[in-house]
């Protein structure tokens, strides 16, 4: 069966409730999460390596994103898992080498919504006001004022989308259905059109939590910041990074309820709880998506 053909159309209450079935995952998962989380902080700070650093992380991005994925499935199917599982899709040979060529369409990606950007700002501003902007702020500000909206913003915009939206299913096809490559980002880019709904209910829940994480964290680092010395800076700074990895924890379990309720992939249940299986029928594991 193709991948295309496992997509199912749902409503904006599903798309709507997404986060709010992530936040149960995770509530009921947090031991495990935790430690994921943890793990995902630790490894994201390869991005500190001069020059190639951001690079290297956006490449092993969508094998880390995966490997959270395994551990909501772990977690929706009654199971712990140790915080390892984020590194499951490095040892899987027939899934490491497509997700790896994720991340580099997100690198190609971000380089054409660039340099889109950039030919729309040289059409408006000269090359001497845009680093007198970035090097004062109310510069910035005054620049930013002038810009009026142009084909290159609109097409930035436009190619930033199509690559979150390639994404988006394409690392849950290919690491529980072991989809191809470009059939996955095909299917994914479908099935986000096709569920346009359900996403606009998302997004508007995503907005609203959003608003509340920003106001939560503005409040804890104005406290933290108001202790003497560095400490406080210090301790803000990891107060940053800490909740900011809550969030995209949180965002990872509304896209695997996403994709469960888009595609129709259920959580395989222990052995212990299974049915016993008839010798006699035949068929995949449990643990794969024929597609």
């Amino acid at each position: 069966m193709r991948v295309d053909d496992r997509i199912q159309k749902v409503s904006f209450n599903q798309g709507f409730g997404w986060l709010i079935h992530a936040a149960r995952l995770m509530q009921r998962g947090s031991k495990t999460l935790v430690g994921v989380g943890a793990l995902w902080l630790l490894i994201s700070m390869v991005a500190i390596i001069p020059l190639i650093g951001q690079l290297l992380l956006a490449v092993i991005t969508p094998m880390l994103t995966a490997g959270v994925l395994l551990a909501y499935d772990q977690v929706a199917s009654g199971r712990q898992a140790p915080s390892s599982v984020l590194l499951t899709a490095w040892h899987r040979p027939k899934a490491r080498p497509k997700l790896l060529m994720l991340g580099l369409w997100t690198i190609i990606g971000a380089m054409v919504a660039l340099s889109f950007l950039a030919s729309w700002l040289t059409q408006q501003i000269s090359e001497a006001e845009l680093q007198a902007a970035l090097a004062q702020p109310e510069n910035f500000v005054a620049v930013m004022e002038r810009l009026q909206p142009g084909v290159g913003m609109y097409l930035a915009i436009g190619t930033v989308g199509l690559v979150l939206m390639g994404l988006y299913f394409a690392i849950p096809l290919i690491i529980f259905g072991d989809a191809g490559l470009w059939p996955s980002i095909r299917a994914s880019l479908k099935a986000i059109v096709i569920n346009a709904l359900a996403f606009i209910g998302y997004l508007l829940t995503l907005i609203v939590v959003i608003g509340a994480f920003l106001m939560i964290l503005t409040s804890m680092v104005s406290v933290v910041t108001a202790l003497p010395g560095v400490m406080g800076v210090m301790l803000a700074q990891i107060l940053i990074l800490v909740l900011s990895m809550g969030l995209q924890i949180l965002l990872a379990g509304a896209q695997y309820v996403a994709f469960c309720q888009i595609f129709g992939w259920t959580a395989a249940l222990p052995e212990s709880t299974q049915p016993q299986a008839d010798p006699s029928s035949e068929g995949g594991s449990d643990d794969e998506l024929t597609l």
